[in-house]
């Protein structure tokens, strides 16, 4: 966690939490790089600034964060933030949207232009559901089943204490093929970015990352 704390990054995702909740759109800017304010920053964190009601940071990796928006009618916006450094402290330069989509509604529609395109994030989703639950009952060999096989091999004897471990985990937030599991232990949390591949007819874990509080885990 030495880079986070190098860029500080925390520190600079915990203003950003704020100036999200209090919709305040000059502070979005100034914690932003002039380049990706103008390409997407504006109308994204804009977006969400107008309908957020608390903004929870959930934790970080080196040069990145992880912002938890509960919006207006319980919607739920995850914002995964790139920082760069500079002069004056970090700014964000790129950053990517994560949100739950409604299986029920998007095959209702019958629009099967919309249902392909939704196809991947409903299935990562639909997997992540089910390997938050295996978590949250503690089931070491049903969460090992969702690994594919290099994953396992890579990182198995690592995650098998840890999943015998949690107390509690939840699918918050996908797009695409990655989705994002918060996971609780007893006295800690974090939040897991999963990484989906078509596997044996279903779907596995190919890759992973975990943000936490810097000096946790």
């Amino acid at each position: 966690m030495e880079e986070v704390a190098e860029l500080g990054v925390w520190e600079a995702a915990g203003r950003m939490a704020d100036a999200l909740e209090r919709g305040a759109l000059e502070g979005l800017q100034a914690l932003c790089d002039p380049g990706f304010w103008e390409r997407a920053g504006a109308t994204e964190l804009g977006g969400v600034a107008a309908g957020a009601v608390t903004v929870t940071l959930l934790g970080t990796l080196p040069r990145r964060s992880l912002l938890d928006a509960q919006r207006r009618g319980g919607a739920r916006t995850v914002i995964e933030q790139q920082w760069t450094a500079a002069p004056g402290g970090p700014l964000v330069e790129d950053e990517r949207l994560f949100t739950l989509a409604d299986r029920a509604e998007i095959e209702a529609s019958g629009d099967p232009e919309r249902i392909e395109r939704m196809a991947t994030k409903l299935a990562a989703q639909d997997a992540a559901r089910r390997y938050a639950a295996a978590l949250a009952a503690r089931d070491v060999d049903a969460a090992r089943a969702m690994w594919a096989p290099a994953f396992a091999d890579a990182h198995g004897d690592e995650l098998r204490p840890l999943v015998a471990a949690v107390a509690d985990a939840e699918l918050i937030a996908a797009v695409g093929p990655r989705t994002l599991v918060r996971v609780w232990y007893t006295g800690s949390d974090e939040t897991v970015e999963l990484l989906w591949r078509p596997e044996g007819g279903g779907w596995a874990i190919a890759g992973a990352r975990t943000f936490r509080r810097p000096g946790a885990g």
